[in-house]
């Protein structure tokens, strides 16, 4: 299975045409399913989504495997951009997220890491808001191999944790289970406040890591 996985991928990449034609189809599914479920979202008190559209740039973080969920809550902002992974499931929600309409930054911590800490320091000093999954693109799944604290420490940048979950949904045999949502879910949506940093990188990076999954259970909780 895991290398047919791989030859998929690879046919993917190196057929522009097929490629196009899936994004396509994933994009239908997931409008499709946006629209049929049922979203609720649970906010800090104090903070909304106005205050965050009003901030002169951010990071949003949440966990790789909930990225599917993450689409469609980010068209709610402005001045969105997604760090994505140069790998080929990476290039698939890229593709997605330019479908949407938003930016994407192509790197990760182990391929095109320095050029992409570049252009995410030059998109929030523009004030745009970045999507991080700090487990991301190849794990361990639910810890924090990031540097987005240092990043949002040294330019006193907020970071929002975040997390959703589905009553109905597909999880996929990759890394970190991505969950794919089904049609016709409740969906919820938890926002964290945001992370108050030391200025510690040890300290800040675990802290991040920490939130993030006190999120993710307090979203599957609310599925009992």
């Amino acid at each position: 299975m895991y290398k047919a996985r791989n030859l998929i991928k690879k046919y993917l990449k190196n057929n522009r045409i097929l490629f196009n034609i899936v994004a396509k189809i994933i994009l239908t599914y997931l409008k499709f399913t946006y629209a049929t479920s049922k979203w609720h979202f649970v906010w800090p008190e104090g903070f909304s989504e106005q205050k965050i559209n009003d901030e002169n740039g951010l990071f949003f973080a949440l966990w790789h495997n909930r990225l599917v969920y993450s689409i469609n809550f980010f068209r709610r902002y402005t001045k969105v951009c997604a760090l994505v992974s140069p790998h080929a499931d990476g290039k698939i929600i890229a593709k997605i997220a330019l479908m949407f309409g938003k930016e994407v930054i192509e790197g990760s911590t182990n391929k095109n890491a320095r050029t992409a800490v570049k252009q995410i320091i030059q998109k929030l000093t523009d004030g745009a808001k970045i999507v991080i999954t700090p487990d991301g693109p190849r794990g361990p799944v639910y810890k924090n191999s990031s540097v987005i604290t240092k990043i949002a420490s040294k330019y006193n940048k907020k970071i929002i944790p975040i997390s959703f979950h589905s009553s109905k949904y597909f999880k996929l045999k990759s890394w970190d289970g991505m969950f794919i949502p089904r049609p016709f879910s409740k969906i919820w949506v938890v926002i964290g406040e945001p992370l108050k940093l030391t200025g510690n990188e040890l300290e800040d990076r675990l802290l991040l890591e920490e939130k993030l999954n006190s999120l993710t259970k307090k979203s599957e909780s609310l599925m009992i």
